[in-house]
């Protein structure tokens, strides 16, 4: 038998390819923004440009938020179901968290917690549409986007709340080494978390289970409506904690300010780039993270560069609409693939007759 390499192997899976992707478009956004090309000395691809200390606290910063979101997104689409509330969840929570702190005189450790019990009923409220009322999660909360969006423009009148020094904005402004946020390590931790659950666990093989079949899901005894809201509250838990997060780096809650970044298309494109598929039962939250990565310094390849924004935009939904065609062609061949192989089965099972001579 004909042994494959370790390289072939290794450039069969995407996240491969896209870890070589964002390894190529990192080194040469460090040469073309160092200034190397017009004369400047080598050491200057690690100081200057991309290199910048303070372009890489901005590419960590930004990661923060879409890392941990990223981590609930990724359970909901495996699961084979899409949250696009996400950013408005974060958005909202944050207001309550800064709008108890500037109107009460309760701890802001206490307001942490109740803004997660707050994510806890977002998850429900979602449950509760998609279990209950059979409404497709795309339409639910695209919805209770909007709900929660109005919520956060009532509560402030569309005005900002400004955070008071505190151990928590300290805390979000703490940078290891000089450049990189103690909350961008947090980040990461959730995500390696999620990994082992999903990969690890009984509970996350369910939720491939239920996202790549959901009738032979449940023909097994699995509790989809369980499962399903256990993913929900996750996702809303983490939503406001990827907000709470953001706001401790910049000592700001605003009513607008993560939804104008549109983090919810940033998310769900680097997860099905990455290889999760937007069908459900497949990826990972490893390609997930890299593909992440990769819109990021594309992102700021750009700014860097001077490139107008909006073509970071338009890029963006380029890559979702190509990835989601991928998508859909891979899953039709699994599709057929696993036909072809339950006919052949099928016609080893049938009982052979011979005619009598």
């Amino acid at each position: 038998m004909q042994k494959t390499s370790f390289l072939k192997l290794f450039l069969r899976e995407k996240s491969a390819i896209l870890l070589i992707t964002l390894i190529v478009l990192t080194v040469i956004t460090m040469v073309i923004s160092s200034g190397v090309l017009d004369g400047e000395p080598l050491s200057a691809l690690f100081t200057k440009g991309f290199m910048a200390k303070g372009n890489l606290i901005n590419i960590f910063n930004n990661l923060v938020l879409q890392t941990v979101m990223l981590a609930g997104i990724t359970l909901i689409l495996i699961g084979g179901n899409i949250d696009l509330s996400v950013a408005a969840q974060a958005t909202l929570g944050t207001m309550i968290f800064a709008w108890i702190l500037d109107k009460t005189p309760i701890p802001w450790p206490v307001s942490f917690i109740i803004c997660l019990v707050v994510g806890v009923i977002f998850g429900l409220v979602n449950t509760f549409l998609v279990n209950k009322l059979q409404f497709p999660s795309f339409i639910a909360t695209i919805g209770m986007a909007s709900v929660y969006t109005g919520l956060c423009n009532v509560m402030t009148k569309g005005y900002n709340i400004q955070l008071a020094a505190s151990a928590f904005t300290q805390f979000g402004r703490t940078n290891l080494f000089g450049f990189l946020p103690l909350t961008f390590i947090i980040a990461i931790a959730i995500l390696i978390i999620y990994q082992f659950v999903l990969s690890k666990t009984t509970f996350g093989r369910n939720v491939y289970m239920l996202g790549g079949n959901p009738v032979a899901a449940r023909l097994s005894g699995l509790n989809a409506d369980w499962i399903r809201m256990v993913l929900f509250i996750n996702n809303g838990v983490l939503a406001v904690l990827s907000g709470l997060l953001w706001t401790a780096q910049i000592r700001l809650a605003s009513p607008s300010a993560i939804i104008s970044f549109n983090p919810n298309l940033t998310v769900i494109a680097a997860a099905i780039l990455g290889g999760v598929s937007f069908m459900g039962g497949a990826g990972n939250l490893g390609g997930a993270f890299i593909a992440l990565m990769l819109l990021n310094v594309f992102e700021n390849m750009l700014t860097v560069l001077d490139v107008q924004p909006y073509w970071n935009v338009f890029a963006q939904g380029l890559l979702l609409a190509v990835a989601l065609m991928l998508d859909y062609f891979s899953a039709e061949r699994r599709r057929k693939a696993l036909l072809r192989i339950r006919q052949s089965n099928m016609a080893k099972r049938s009982p052979q007759t011979t005619e009598a001579v």
